[in-house]
């Protein structure tokens, strides 16, 4: 059986943990089931991987 390592990050919102896998990329979206927060996947300008809130996301009421 295989494992998936994964990495333990903050949530930007919360504060509490989110397990990411550790081969996830940039631009990836991610769910925190703690407080229900889209999260972004992101490269900061040292070229650190980070999560920050998902920017533009709204309802599709079909219009």
């Amino acid at each position: 059986m295989e494992r998936w390592s994964r990495v333990k990050m903050t949530c930007p919102i919360c504060g509490g943990e989110i397990e990411i896998p550790d081969d996830s990329l940039p631009g990836e979206v991610f769910e925190h089931e703690e407080c229900g927060a889209q999260l972004e996947l992101y490269k900061d300008e040292k070229g650190n991987l980070k999560l920050r809130l998902l920017e533009g996301v709204s309802e599709d009421w079909g219009e």
